[in-house]
């Protein structure tokens, strides 16, 4: 009898070994399908100073290396978005830190993205068995940021309204939910999720994607027309609406 029960464990811990492989999901993300993971949300200020404090921290406070991670703060100037308490504060101060991150070029976010895939490599060398063999973060396509929305358009329709008649969504339209700061951006985890799970698809941050100079679903700067999923915007330079979100997929 010692015996079966034995064996019945046995085979348990490795049934639950194998379904603990087989559904691990990268941390912070949403599985799509079977090769398919999304970040929950749009890359945090705290995110991005993981990968600013690691690179600082290998290769020196000066080095070219990890002046090159540093956002522009300086966007904050711009039009539509004066406001100096935010240079000065917004990246940096632990009240913003659950912000999307913003003030990043094009070129930084596939550094960030280059760099999360060496760095979540790394750790899994240390561990057990990974499912994936090869995978990497990276930015989504166009088409594939659209289908990641596709489950969003709701917050655009008077059946994503809350029971004040207001828009969840954060945009420049005067019927949406306002925040404490319902000029600028709003925290990554603010509103209800999409039916796939993912925070802000619209609004908050336009977000970037492979195709570079295109960004999608509109900022806190955009009307609602321009937060349809079918609408892009241009990019050209790092600004104060503008951020991004990674998707891990296995290659």
């Amino acid at each position: 009898m010692k015996k079966i029960i034995f064996a019945v464990t046995v085979i348990a811990l490795l049934c639950f070994s194998f379904t603990k492989e087989k559904t691990f999901i990268p941390p912070g993300t949403i599985q799509i399908n079977d090769t398919l993971f999304a970040d929950e949300t749009e890359i945090s200020n705290s995110s991005w100073q993981e990968f600013e404090y690691w690179t600082k921290a290998i290769y020196g406070t000066n080095s070219k290396e990890h002046i090159a991670t540093l956002p522009d703060t300086l966007v904050w100037r711009e039009k539509l978005s004066y406001n100096d308490p935010y240079i000065q504060y917004y990246y940096r101060h632990p009240a913003y830190k659950d912000y999307p991150v913003v003030g990043i070029s094009y070129e930084q976010t596939i550094a960030y993205c280059k760099w999360r895939t060496e760095r979540v490599k790394a750790f899994l060398t240390l561990g057990k068995k990974f499912k994936y063999g090869d995978f990497e973060y990276r930015l989504p396509t166009k088409a594939e940021w659209e289908k990641l929305a596709e489950f969003s358009t709701h917050v655009l329709n008077n059946n994503g309204k809350n029971e004040k008649g207001k828009y969840q969504i954060n945009c420049a339209h005067p019927d949406t939910i306002g925040t404490p700061y319902p000029d600028v951006t709003i925290p990554v985890k603010a509103y209800p999720k999409s039916l796939f799970g993912l925070y802000n698809m619209l609004g908050n941050v336009s977000e970037m994607v492979a195709e570079k100079g295109i960004t999608k679903g509109g900022g806190w700067k955009n009307n609602l027309e321009e937060c349809r999923v079918g609408k892009d915007q241009v990019y050209t330079k790092p600004n104060s609406w503008t951020g991004f979100r990674c998707i891990f997929v296995s290659i």
